[in-house]
């Protein structure tokens, strides 16, 4: 079966993802800092996983950081060389708090759009096109609207929101 890489796939959302997609028979390699995370949470898709399915399916879980360009070359070299290339990315990884990227712009800069870079570059070199940004509601205007929609104009308000706005960005070109 295909094989994904879940770049934060320790995170809340980044877990649920990768139980959904072990249903679906997909391979999964799991790139995680555990900086917002927890490797636990994996250990419980494992099991919730076997408890359902009544199959025995690993994640690989890889703790490393993606502005380590070496760290993610290691990662899609050695899927090419077991005859099964990395396929598609979901991209959950980065940081995400609106309030710590005030007091430390520079952090969040460095991390969320150098690692995002770096994956993909290392993406275009292995011939992996496929890819599913995980982006923020903080990248749009503040509005007095209940609901915003991608039509919204983006307009963020602190470096989180730039950071998710420039990745959308760079994504487009």
């Amino acid at each position: 079966m295909s094989k994904i890489l879940v770049t934060g796939g320790a995170g809340f959302i980044g877990s649920h993802t990768c139980l959904s997609l072990l249903e679906k028979n997909f391979d999964v390699i799991v790139i995680d800092s555990f900086v917002n995370s927890t490797p636990l949470s994996l250990k419980r898709v494992r099991q919730i996983y076997e408890d359902k399915t009544k199959r025995n399916k690993t994640i690989e879980l890889i703790e490393g950081d993606l502005r380590s360009i070496e760290t993610l070359e290691k990662i899609f070299f050695q899927s090419k060389s077991e005859d099964n290339p990395i396929k598609a990315v979901i991209h959950f990884a980065g940081l995400k708090s609106v309030s710590e990227s005030i007091k430390k712009p520079l952090n969040y800069w460095d991390n969320n759009i150098v690692s995002t870079i770096n994956l993909l570059k290392t993406m275009q070199k292995y011939n992996c096109f496929n890819l599913v940004f995980s982006s923020s509601a903080t990248i749009y205007a503040d509005s007095e609207l209940d609901l915003i929609d991608e039509n919204s104009l983006i307009i963020p308000v602190n470096p989180y929101g730039y950071t998710k706005a420039s990745i959308e960005k760079i994504l487009d070109n």
